[in-house]
C-alpha cells in the first residue's frame, strides 16, 4: 500500500466515498429485490450494470487525484501489445509497474493499492474497526474494551455478523432484537449492553459516512422488556444460606487434607477470607501482608489482565473496582475480626512451615501470586460439587451483606463502605432476604400471637429492629412503620 495521508484524503473527499457506499447499498438492495421476486433477473442485471458504471467513474476520479507524479500531473496509462495488458508506473525509485487485463481493472487495482478500498462493511468488520478506534482514542482501559468484545460475542450471532451494515434497516434490527430477547431472555442490564454494542457499531459507521442514519434508535426498550428478566432475582439464585456457607467451609477443610494439596490449599484460604470480608475475586490475589494491619485489612488494589502477543498478562492495579474513575484512591478498611485473624494466622504459619516467602498473602509455593481466573474456576467447581445453585465469588459478597450485615443492624452507608460500593448499589443489588427468612418470620409471629415474650425495640436510621429475648436473631421492618407501643 502506498503511504500518504489516507485519512485526510478520505475526509476531503467524503462525498465521493459516501457515493461509493451508496452504490454498494443499491446493489445489495437490487439483490434483495431479485430474491423476493420484485424484479426480474434481466432487470437486476441492467440495474447492477448502471450502478457499477457509476461506481467505476467515481473510483477513476479518485485514483487520478492520487496517482500523480511529483509535479502533480497524472501518471500515464499504457497498453502493452506484446503482453496484451494495461499497465502504469507506480511512484518511487524502483519504478514498479502494475498490470491488468483492462483499463477498468487497472483503476480498481490502483484503488486498492493506494488504500482507497472501502473497509469490510459487515457488522463484524465495522465492530472490529470501531473497537480499534475506541481503544486508541477514547482513553479506555483494556477491561472496558474486553467487556465490549465479550458482549459482542454474547449477543451477535455469526449469521448477523456477516450482514452488510449498509443494507440493514430499523425493521431488520427490531426483528433481530425480538428473536434475541425471546431466545435469551436477558436481564434488563444485559439488554442495555446489547444496545451499547449496536450503538458502538452504528456510531462508527455514521462517523465514517458508511451509513447516514442510526437504526438502533428504532428499538424502543419497553417493547422488549416483557421478554427480559426484569424482576429482582430470588435469594436462592444470588446468595448462599448460612448452612451452605458452613458446608463450603467444611469442604475447604476437607480439601486441605487431601494429598494433592498437602495442607496448602491456597484457593481455599482465599475463599475463607472472602466469606468473612466479601472481597472481590480480583482483590484477593492483590492483598499483601503489609495490608494486614493490627485492627483492619486495607483493601486498595486488584489484579487485572491485558492481552498481549503470547497470551494474557496479569498486573497489579493500585485501586479497587469502584475507584476506577476516581481521583482519590484510598481503598477501604475492613475490621480484623477474630475469624479473619485466625485464618490469616493459620495461613502465615503454614507458609512459614513450608518456607514460602512472598509479599502477597495468597501465593503459590514458589511465592508467585495466585491468578483471579484460576481462583474463580476453583471456587466454581467447589460450589458445583456441593450442588449449590450459585457458584461465583460475587455471591459471597451478597451473602455477607444479606446474612450478616443486615441482621446485625449495620446501617446501609456502613455496609456500602465495607463492601466498597455505593449505597444505591447495596440497596438495589446486594440486599436479599435470607433463604430461611420464612422460618424466622414464622417464629416471630408465633411468639407475638402467643404473647410469650415482649420483644425489645430499638430504633436505627434505616429500620426498626426487634430482638427476641434469649435469642440472637433480629427482625427488621421499614422505619416508617410504627412500633407496637407507638
Amino acid at each position: 500500500m502506498i503511504r500518504f495521508d489516507i485519512y485526510r484524503f478520505k475526509k476531503e473527499h467524503s462525498a465521493q466515498f459516501h457515493a461509493i457506499n451508496e452504490c454498494e447499498r443499491q446493489k445489495s438492495s437490487v439483490t434483495q429485490q431479485l430474491r423476493c421476486g420484485i424484479i426480474t433477473e434481466v432487470d437486476a442485471v441492467k440495474e447492477k450494470d448502471m450502478i457499477d458504471k457509476k461506481e467505476r467513474a467515481i473510483k477513476k476520479k479518485l485514483v487520478q487525484e492520487v496517482h500523480v507524479s511529483r509535479d502533480g500531473t497524472p501518471r500515464k496509462f499504457s497498453y502493452s501489445q506484446s503482453k496484451k495488458l494495461w499497465y502504469t508506473i507506480m511512484p518511487g525509485s524502483k519504478k514498479r509497474q502494475i498490470y491488468a487485463h483492462t483499463e477498468a481493472e487497472l483503476y480498481e487495482k490502483l484503488f486498492q493499492t493506494y488504500g482507497l478500498v472501502i473497509a469490510d462493511t459487515s457488522v463484524y468488520g465495522i465492530f472490529t474497526e470501531a473497537i480499534l478506534q475506541k481503544s486508541q482514542t477514547d482513553n479506555n482501559n483494556e477491561e472496558t474494551i474486553n467487556r465490549y468484545r465479550y458482549d459482542y460475542s454474547r449477543f451477535i450471532t455469526e449469521e448477523f455478523a456477516r450482514k452488510d451494515i449498509r443494507s440493514l434497516t430499523g425493521t431488520d434490527l427490531k426483528a433481530y432484537t425480538q428473536e434475541l430477547v425471546n431466545r435469551m431472555h436477558p436481564a434488563k442490564k444485559a439488554f442495555f449492553k446489547y444496545k451499547s454494542v449496536l450503538n458502538l457499531i452504528w456510531d462508527y459507521a455514521i462517523e465514517h459516512e458508511i451509513v447516514t442514519t442510526n437504526p438502533v434508535k428504532a428499538i424502543v426498550n419497553k417493547r422488549y422488556y416483557k421478554s427480559c428478566e426484569i424482576e429482582k432475582p430470588k435469594s436462592e439464585n444470588k446468595i448462599l444460606s448460612a448452612d451452605e456457607i458452613s458446608s463450603l467451609k467444611e469442604y475447604i477443610r476437607y480439601m486441605m487434607e487431601r494429598k494433592n494439596h498437602d495442607g496448602y490449599f491456597i484457593n481455599g484460604y482465599a475463599a475463607l477470607l472472602s466469606i468473612e470480608t466479601g472481597m472481590r475475586a480480583g482483590e484477593l490475589p492483590a492483598l499483601k501482608w503489609e495490608d494486614v494491619k493490627d485492627t483492619f485489612i486495607h483493601i486498595h488494589a486488584q489484579q487485572l489482565t491485558h492481552v498481549k502477543e503470547g497470551g494474557k498478562e496479569y498486573y497489579y492495579a493500585p485501586w479497587t473496582k469502584n475507584e476506577r474513575e476516581s481521583t482519590t484512591r484510598c481503598g477501604r478498611k475492613f475490621p480484623l475480626t477474630e475469624n479473619i485473624r485466625d485464618i490469616l494466622d493459620e495461613l502465615r504459619a503454614v507458609q512459614e512451615e513450608k518456607g514460602i516467602i512472598s509479599e502477597f498473602v495468597f501465593c503459590h509455593e514458589d511465592g508467585e501470586w495466585i491468578k483471579t481466573d484460576a481462583y474463580e474456576t476453583c471456587f466454581r467447581r467447589m460450589c458445583r460439587h456441593l450442588g449449590f445453585s450459585v457458584s461465583n465469588n460475587h455471591a459471597l459478597r451478597m451473602s455477607l451483606n444479606s446474612n450478616i450485615f443486615i441482621p446485625l443492624g449495620i446501617p446501609v452507608a456502613k455496609r456500602a463502605e465495607l463492601l466498597g460500593h455505593s449505597v444505591e448499589t447495596n440497596l438495589r443489588h446486594y440486599s436479599y432476604a435470607t433463604k430461611d427468612d420464612l422460618d424466622d418470620v414464622c417464629d416471630l409471629l408465633n411468639g407475638a400471637n402467643g404473647r410469650k415474650c415482649e420483644p425489645e425495640c430499638y430504633d436505627f436510621p434505616a429500620a426498626k429492629v426487634l430482638i427476641q429475648p434469649h435469642s440472637n436473631q433480629k427482625y427488621y421492618f421499614p422505619s416508617n412503620k410504627k412500633s407496637r407501643n407507638a
